[in-house]
């Protein structure tokens, strides 16, 4: 078991650090691919989709990247995992509406307990957001 988790974590590691660039190259590549979003789903299979699997395995992020591809986008990553969910996806694509057609699309298959999409922001659009943030004037209830 500590075997696995090592494996699990270095492969972690390997993945993040995979997707950090030099900050000028970032800024450059977030220039260039302004209508370029991320999104991290989350998803499981049903006790029957898990049946079909075991009776005729099949490399499903196949079928992830087609999907993905159909409206314009990229698969960066397809894992299955122990815990909460069985597996999770990073996908690029250009905008929401095309992440949604692929969600409707999956979900609207049957295949799926759940599934669960999270847009992704870059660091740039997080320190964006944050310097807006200040002329948000938010104040709490009851203040």
């Amino acid at each position: 078991m500590k075997h696995l988790i090592t494996v699990l974590c270095c492969i972690s590691l390997f993945f993040l650090v995979s997707f950090q660039q030099p900050e000028s190259q970032a800024t450059k590549q977030e220039t260039a691919k302004a209508a370029s979003h991320f999104y991290l789903t989350k998803f499981s299979y049903t006790p029957e989709t898990w049946a079909r699997l075991m009776k005729n395995p099949e490399d499903r992020r196949l079928a992830a990247r087609k999907y993905i591809e159909s409206v314009g986008g990229k698969l960066h990553g397809f894992w299955y995992a122990f815990g909460a969910y069985d597996g999770y996806c990073i996908w690029e694509a250009s905008d929401n509406v095309s992440m949604a057609a692929v969600g409707l699309a999956i979900t609207g298959g049957g295949a799926l307990s759940k599934f669960e999409t999270t847009s992704l922001l870059t660091v740039e659009e997080t320190l964006e957001a944050l310097k807006l943030a200040q002329k948000v004037g938010y104040q709490a209830p009851g203040k």
